[in-house]
């Protein structure tokens, strides 16, 4: 697993974890400390020989820079690191080279896979075993045998505590780097995610646009040539005969209400699905006093809500009744409407039903309106179902999953009102 954090060249890049890079230092600045100590207490004068201090200040600058691309420039890195440590083991410059070898195995983590990572920490294991044994051969020639067992005993104590120590070192830096490439992708996918999201509200723009544009088509230009067609009538029959002409223009004026009455919907259609702070059953209400002020039939309305849905599922509901109240207004040709909605903490359940003159699902296509409405239940994972026959009105079944959802949030029960509406039964049924 290979990480990299380029910066201003294709062949190096930095540390990705200031906090590493400072403990390599600390590292090495103990190393500096102790063996200055060393001198103090040897030779009673503070001392840090040339070589030993150019060995670490090269070994601590190679930690700005880490190699990338091919692997033999990261071989040749390693190889460069381990060169500095055994030409100051050897030579006697560096007394506490173990802490260097430590730091080989971290830089180790940032340039190779997980099998260079192990290669490497079983390299540097090996070369502290050479060296601790290339610096202990002539101290037990002059040791006891109870003394060189001791000895013995606390080299084998020591080695041991290295071993595990890099094992533990290598697993920590491990799971460092697999938790940052993982919050990496995490964002990679959380932008991807965002973009994903503004495609699917330009193309939902797009279509609601068209859809628009189809109703207008239909409807208020079929309305507006019937007007003018109308008023040439009326022209003609104004000299002649007052009554047609009257007629003609009572039409007229009928054609033009139901022109704005268009006009009212679509303008509707083109409003925030649920304002923030109007709930959906102030924004059903209003969907019903304006299906009643149309076509003057007042439907049937359950809502059964105990806590507030999440907003993108209102405005999915929202959509729902509005669509299929347009569709009921201009094909149905209905008497009686029913809108039931219920919902508990897993899902949310939405029929709306008509008595109208139904269609055959079979052998009629869906419209425009129908399809968007499958669409949108569909980008919630929700089910979408259609019963009707000729003759046996319509009745739509939605099912919207809330499990993907935060916990819904407990609300008081409470009555929504409507105004300028006759019917009390439907003021009972916006309750919450």
């Amino acid at each position: 697993m290979s990480l990299s954090f380029p910066i201003r060249s294709n062949s190096i890049y930095s540390n990705p974890f200031r906090f590493l890079l400072y403990t390599e230092w600390g590292l090495v600045a103990t190393f500096a400390i102790v063996d200055s100590l060393r001198s103090i207490v040897f030779s009673q004068t503070l001392y840090l020989s040339v070589p030993s201090l150019l060995i670490l200040i090269i070994f601590g600058l190679m930690g700005l820079i880490l190699p990338r691309g091919q692997t033999v420039y990261k071989v040749l890195y390693t190889g460069i690191e381990v060169g500095l440590i055994l030409f100051g083991a050897i030579l006697g410059y560096l007394q506490l080279w173990p802490l260097l070898l430590i730091v080989v195995v971290i830089r180790s983590c940032f340039l190779f896979d997980c099998l260079g990572r192990y290669l490497v920490a079983a390299l540097t294991f090996f070369l502290f075993l050479v060296l601790q044994a290339q610096s202990i051969s002539n101290i037990t020639l002059s040791l006891s045998l109870l003394e060189q067992r001791k000895f013995w005993l606390n080299q084998f104590i020591y080695t041991i505590l290295f071993g595990v120590g890099l094992l533990f070192l290598l697993q920590l830096v491990n799971m460092v780097l697999v938790e940052r490439q993982l919050r990496e992708q995490l964002t990679i996918a959380h932008k991807q995610l965002q973009q994903y999201i503004v495609q699917v509200e330009d193309l939902t723009v797009v279509r609601e646009r068209n859809h628009i544009a189809h109703n207008i088509h239909d409807s208020l230009g079929h309305a507006l040539a019937v007007i003018n067609i109308q008023l040439q009538s009326a022209l003609k029959f104004w000299q002649v005969d007052l009554d047609q002409a009257h007629r003609y223009v009572v039409e007229t004026k009928q054609l033009g209400s139901f022109a704005m009455q268009e006009v009212r919907r679509s303008v509707n259609t083109l409003r925030v699905d649920v304002p923030k702070e109007r709930s959906l059953h102030m924004a059903i209400a209003f969907l019903v006093r304006e299906f009643h002020h149309v076509t003057g039939i007042l439907p049937t309305t359950q809502l059964s809500l105990a806590f507030v849905l999440p907003l993108e599922v209102s405005k999915i509901l929202y959509r729902l009744v509005q669509e299929a109240l347009t569709n009921i207004h201009k094909h149905a040709e209905a008497t009686t409407v029913n809108i039931h909605l219920s919902a508990i903490p897993e899902q949310v359940y939405l029929t709306i039903e008509d008595n109208g003159k139904g269609f055959q699902l079979d052998q009629q296509p869906m419209g425009f309106g129908l399809q968007e409405m499958q669409e949108r239940v569909a980008l919630l994972k929700g089910q979408f179902q259609i019963e009707s026959k000729l003759g046996s009105g319509c009745c739509i079944t939605v099912r919207l999953p809330l499990s993907e959802f935060p916990t819904n949030i407990p609300q008081p029960l409470e009555l929504a009102s409507v105004p300028n509406s006759k019917n009390s039964t439907l003021q009972k049924s916006f309750v919450q």
